[in-house]
């Protein structure tokens, strides 16, 4: 039973960890000003933002993520 409950915690984690890390490469995208916003087609800022890659690795977006404190992106602007 506890090992179930530890199984679950891991898996937990790690899907907090891909979205903490998603997040932090979409606001450092934002705040280096790497998808450029398009008044015809404002969908493509989003693409972008799904697909653009800001760091060398995984770890590194987590490490920042975690380690630094930085102030929100604003979405308009």
């Amino acid at each position: 039973m506890k090992s179930a409950a530890t199984v679950v915690l891991i898996l937990i984690s790690a899907l907090l960890a891909d979205r903490v890390v998603r997040l932090e490469n979409q606001r450092y995208a934002l705040y280096n000003d790497m998808c450029k916003r398009d008044p015809a087609n404002p969908s493509q800022r989003w693409d972008c933002l799904e697909k653009v890659q800001t760091r060398t690795s995984w770890f590194w977006h987590l490490y920042y993520a975690v380690t630094q404190h930085v102030p929100p992106v604003p979405l308009s602007g």
